[in-house]
């Protein structure tokens, strides 16, 4: 199946729930990357079980059930975390009577666009011309050579990885014929997972890594599971979930469409996956909140603003001092301020000095905005006059006074605002990657959506008159506005 092909499945069954003495129901299981695995039973009886009262109910039909599974027309099938008709994740070619069952010790991955990260290129495309003797054309020959190359093994996070390289063909003499490269991350571990457990602990964090990487939201192509039951000849099943949605686009990307690549990786990529999982454990929230705002969703503007002045804050309270004053001077300094009141008022003053230590918003940008050094001066004319904009702008939005209206950020601007602090969340985690300052920002200035997005002539937060911006596309000059006869 090729990367962009949109498989969906309608096939007829039986289901049961293992352990339950029922009979199997008759139903039909449907999928589609939009919605996910669907079960629609034909007899409305639904899956009973029983309560401990013995009184069957509405809601004890509708339950959460693990496992669900059935037989059907293309073979067995397991529905997981199955509620109300629709389960988590569908395994295709497979039963699995319990939960402890239905655990496996090695998967593998196909993502979008990895083939292009990974960038080691394993098919070569040569043209032939034929000419006799008078030098005249007689035919031409047109070769794809395929080159195998060697899987790549590491070891990260207390996982195997395998990086293995293919190709995916399909069609024939007398019908169109595609080749696919194909790259495929192979991932094991000595304690079996759950479906869910690798979907949470490994599937889904390799999925934002590589969509930061990539700077843009991908998603997972093909999830095989191996059925370890079958010591000498483990079974590959095909596990089916609810998909994000993704660019529809065949363009193949380059390094100037990507935050960094493969080869961009100084320290290996044992250590850049070593620490991401250590981001995504210390920093749960600002991954997720990366995430949500950089996926095609709908979202209002306002919603990706005030998530990304929350992940930014975030971040600065994990890595940085958050006091204003040293702690043990703080606490004397309150001391002698609730002791000088009347007792009466102690309390009340007391709550209100509880948070009087910690650092503004715009107190935190501004100490961010110095770290990351260069690559946050070429987004930003004036980091100071930023960090206002973003407290205004937070302040409004959060309270909704309109007497702060006038001040915030609106419409075009906000969408400024907004993603200029979405690549700075960007520098953040690639300086939790690893990257140095100078490398993010080097790769800042080869890509070319930052490149537009910067030089664009209504960006208000950049400066740009009388410079030249260059990409690996195009040049940009901006002429030197007119000087005033005053």
């Amino acid at each position: 199946m090729r990367l962009d092909e949109r498989e969906e499945i309608n096939i007829v069954g039986k289901w049961w729930v293992p352990g339950r003495e029922q009979s199997p129901h008759p139903g039909t299981l449907e999928f589609s990357k939009d919605i996910g695995p669907t079960l629609r039973l034909f007899d409305k009886l639904r899956f009973l079980s029983k309560p401990e009262n013995g009184t069957y109910t509405n809601r004890s039909f509708d339950e959460l059930f693990p496992i669900v599974c059935g037989r059907t027309e293309n073979g067995p099938a397991t529905l997981i975390n199955y509620q109300l008709g629709r389960a988590d994740f569908l395994i295709l070619d497979a039963l699995f009577n319990s939960e402890d069952e239905a655990r496996f010790s090695r998967i593998q991955l196909q993502f979008q666009h990895f083939p292009e990260w990974v960038r080691q290129p394993i098919i070569e495309r040569t043209a032939t011309f034929w000419e006799n003797d008078q030098k005249k054309p007689i035919g031409n020959e047109l070769c794809y050579q395929y080159r195998s190359l060697p899987t790549e093994t590491f070891s990260a996070h207390a996982l195997n990885f395998r990086i293995i390289f293919g190709i995916n063909t399909k069609g024939g003499c007398f019908v169109p014929i595609t080749i696919t490269p194909l790259v495929l991350l192979e991932i094991s571990t000595e304690l079996p997972k759950s479906i869910v457990e690798w979907w949470c602990d490994v599937v889904k964090p390799m999925r934002d890594l590589l969509s930061l990487a990539i700077d843009r939201p991908i998603d997972v192509s093909q999830f095989i599971a191996f059925d370890d039951r079958e010591i000498e000849n483990p079974r590959k099943c095909r596990v089916y979930f609810k998909g994000r949605k993704t660019e529809a686009t065949h363009k193949e990307l380059n390094v100037n469409d990507m935050l960094f690549a493969k080869t961009d990786i100084d320290g290996g990529i044992k250590t850049l996956v070593d620490n991401w999982f250590r981001i995504t454990q210390e920093l749960p929230m600002v991954c997720n909140l990366y995430s949500s705002v950089t996926s095609i969703r709908e979202q209002y503007l306002e919603e990706e603003f005030i998530n990304l002045a929350q992940a930014a804050e975030l971040y600065h309270r994990s890595k940085f001092d958050n006091g204003i004053l040293p702690k043990k001077e703080w606490k004397d300094k309150v001391k002698r301020i609730i002791d000088a009141v009347p007792e009466s008022e102690r309390k009340w003053l007391s709550e209100k000095l509880m948070w009087s230590n910690q650092l503004t918003l715009q107190s935190r940008l501004e100490e961010l905005l110095e770290k990351l050094g260069p690559a946050t001066s070429l987004l930003i004319a004036d980091k100071k006059d930023f960090a206002t904009r973003v407290r205004r702008t937070r302040n409004y939005l959060t309270h909704w006074d309109e007497r702060g209206e006038k001040n915030a950020a609106r419409d075009l601007e906000l969408y400024f605002v907004s993603t200029t602090l979405k690549y700075i969340l960007a520098a953040c985690l690639l300086s939790e990657l690893g990257f140095s300052k100078d490398k993010i920002s080097d790769l800042f200035k080869r890509n070319h959506r930052i490149h537009n997005f910067r030089w664009n002539s209504d960006n208000p937060i950049s400066s740009k008159p009388g410079q030249i911006g260059e990409s690996a596309y195009f040049t940009i000059s901006v002429p030197q506005e007119p000087a005033s006869d005053n």
